[in-house]
């Protein structure tokens, strides 16, 4: 078989863009790193990273958007039937995030207390997080989906989004409401902390990024939503990546490190090295 080009491996490790090759793989694959909402301002996406989706025979992320299914998000969303977060917490605590909610992210207290209140503690905080944001954010996967449909490239999941959501699910109410409660209290060096990310993220520093990953999850949290999918992912891509180009894009905390994806498949066999993403 006619070995494709294959492009220079950069120098430096730090790049969002992976190239996959060898171990008896016709043609290459590519790893990308994203991050799953950035605010327009920050967003940026070089010229080889739309040309490898272009050329790609399949575009692969982590749950395939077309079977994003709302019914099971409101059900695995929301807490047990009749609960309502404060429930879970002392008066101390609530009020101070009924007040939080209120003058930080503007929603009035008799809505969180019917509507909002009724969500696991992990949602609260995306919530926060996403309000953080602003009002005009982008997200890598629904433009990397736009540009495969327009090429009519297939898009597949590396895992069901029910499946995503039960991981989550694994991790128990007290940790998650543990995680929400830091995020209240400590809200502007928690913030910060996002700034930081998303400063390493657009200057590609997988090292810091990963350091930064690392240090900031709760390392159970860490086990049961990255390395344990990570793992999982493996067995997917191997036969994905067997006959076709695939370009995977997965949350940039999947690629770096001793169970990162990176070193997952370098184990296996392949040649993963890093490119540019505007050459």
């Amino acid at each position: 078989v006619a070995s494709t080009n294959l492009d220079k491996p950069l120098n430096t490790d730090n790049s969002l863009l992976w190239q996959i090759s060898g171990n008896g793989l016709t043609k290459p694959s590519y790893l990308y790193g994203t991050i799953h909402v950035i605010s327009q301002e920050d967003y940026f996406l070089g010229k080889n990273v739309i040309k490898k989706i272009q050329n790609s025979d399949e575009l692969v992320m982590e749950i395939d958007l077309e079977k994003m299914d709302i019914t099971t998000l409101a059900q695995l969303s929301v807490l047990p039937e009749g609960k309502f977060i404060k429930n879970y917490m002392n008066d101390t605590d609530y009020n101070t995030l009924q007040s939080f909610m209120e003058d930080s992210i503007g929603i009035k207290k008799f809505t969180f207390e019917n509507a909002y209140g009724k969500l696991k503690p992990f949602f609260i905080e995306q919530l926060i997080f996403f309000k953080y944001l602003g009002q005009e954010k982008e997200s890598y996967e629904q433009n990397f989906k736009k540009l495969a449909e327009d090429k009519n490239i297939p898009t597949s999941g590396l895992e069901t989004y029910e499946e995503q959501l039960r991981f989550l699910d694994e991790i128990s109410i007290e940790d998650q409401l543990k995680s929400m409660v830091k995020t209240i209290k400590n809200y502007s060096s928690e913030t910060a902390k996002l700034g930081q990310l998303v400063k390493e993220y657009k200057t590609q520093n997988l090292a810091a990024l990963t350091a930064s990953f690392e240090e900031d999850e709760d390392q159970t949290l860490k086990v049961k939503l990255v390395d344990k999918r990570n793992s999982n992912w493996i067995p997917k891509l191997k036969s994905l990546m067997q006959n076709k180009s695939c370009f995977v894009a997965v949350g940039a905390g999947h690629l770096g490190g001793e169970n990162g994806l990176i070193n997952l498949l370098k184990k296996q066999g392949y040649t993963v090295e890093p490119i540019s993403i505007n050459n």
